[in-house]
C-alpha cells in the first residue's frame, strides 16, 4: 500500500485524505446530534417524572383548623416518589420536600430570574400573536384561581424552563382542594384534574395522563361536586403548572385530591389512610400509563 501510494502525484494523495478527512468528520457530526437529539428517556432507558408538591415551603395553599394544604402536597408527593423509587425505568424527582426546595431547581430559579421572565414574554407574544392571527381562541375560564405571589409566579415558570433544561418526561402536580364557603361552612367535596386546554401544544399527552389517573383515584374519591369541576378533568388556558402560553411541551396534568375541610382530611388518622391510598391509585396510574405509552 505504502509503494503504490508514492507512485501517486502529491495532489492525488491530499484530495484522498481530504476526502477521508470530510467523511469521518461528517460521521463524527451526525453521530453527535442523533445524540443530542434523542430524549434522555431514549439514551438512558429512563422516564424522568418530576413530583410537584404545590405552592412554596412556607407560604401559600389552603389552611383548615391548622392542617396545611403546602403541608399535605409533601406528605402525598414523598409517598409517591418513595413508592416509585423501586421502577427500574424511572427516574423520579421532587420539585421540594420537607427541607425546602430542591436545590438543583432552586439554584437555576434564583440564578436565572430574569432570564426566566424574558423567556415567558417572549412565550406570551407568541401566543398573544397567534391570537391576532387567529390561530388561537382565548377561552373565558369559569374557574378562577388564586392570584399567585411574584416568587410563587417566577418559581412555577422557572420550574417550567428546568423541566425543557432537564429533559423531563412527565409532571405531576400535587394539590389539595379550598374554595369559598357558604354561611361560613364547607360546601364541596371530591377530586378534580387539570390540563391544559386543547389548543396547548401538550393538550392531548396531557389528557392521555390524566385519564389514567382519573381511571385509579376515582376508585378510592368521590368527583367534585363543585358545578365548575363537574367534567372533573378540566381544561385550563391559565395555570402556569399545565403550561400556560405554551411554556410546557410534555405531560402536565395538576391533581386536587380533596378539599381541604373534608372530614378524612381534617382527622389526622383517616387523613394518613387517605393520603397513603391516593398515593398508591397514583402510582398504579402512573407505571400503566409509562407502560402503555412509552
Amino acid at each position: 500500500m505504502i509503494k503504490y501510494l508514492k507512485r501517486k502525484s502529491p495532489v492525488f494523495i491530499f484530495v484522498t485524505f481530504s476526502i477521508l478527512f470530510v467523511t469521518l468528520l461528517t460521521f463524527i457530526v451526525i453521530k453527535t446530534w442523533n445524540s443530542a437529539s434523542t430524549t434522555y428517556a431514549e439514551q438512558s432507558g429512563k422516564i424522568k417524572i418530576l413530583i410537584v408538591p404545590g405552592h412554596e415551603p412556607d407560604a401559600g395553599g389552603a389552611e383548615y383548623k391548622g392542617v396545611k394544604e403546602r403541608d399535605l402536597n409533601v406528605q402525598l408527593s414523598r409517598i409517591i416518589a418513595d413508592k416509585l423509587a423501586s421502577s427500574t425505568n424511572l427516574e423520579v424527582i421532587l420539585a421540594r420536600d420537607e427541607n425546602g426546595w430542591n436545590k438543583d431547581l432552586q439554584a437555576y430559579v434564583e440564578t436565572n430570574g430574569a432570564h426566566i421572565m424574558d423567556w415567558v414574554k417572549d412565550m406570551k407574544e407568541r401566543m398573544l400573536g397567534k391570537v391576532d392571527a387567529g390561530e388561537i381562541d382565548l377561552i373565558n375560564q369559569d374557574m378562577k384561581h388564586n392570584e399567585a405571589t411574584s416568587n410563587a409566579v417566577l418559581y412555577l415558570y422557572g420550574t417550567n424552563k428546568w423541566i425543557e433544561k432537564n429533559n423531563i418526561d412527565l409532571v405531576l402536580h400535587v394539590h389539595f382542594n379550598n374554595n369559598p364557603k357558604i354561611n361560613g361552612r364547607p360546601n364541596y367535596k371530591g377530586y378534580a384534574m387539570y390540563v391544559p386546554e386543547k389548543q396547548y401544544g401538550n393538550a392531548s399527552s396531557s389528557r392521555i395522563f390524566a385519564n389514567y389517573l382519573f381511571g385509579e383515584i376515582d376508585k378510592i374519591q368521590f368527583k367534585s361536586n363543585m358545578p365548575q369541576e363537574k367534567d372533573t378533568i378540566i381544561e385550563d388556558q391559565e395555570l402556569i403548572a399545565t403550561g400556560n402560553y405554551n411554556t410546557l411541551k410534555i405531560p402536565s396534568v395538576v391533581v386536587e385530591y380533596a378539599y381541604i375541610y373534608e372530614p378524612m382530611i381534617v382527622s389526622k388518622m383517616r387523613r394518613d389512610k387517605f393520603i397513603t391510598k391516593a398515593a398508591s391509585s397514583t402510582v398504579a396510574a402512573i407505571e400503566n400509563y409509562i407502560s402503555e405509552q412509552f
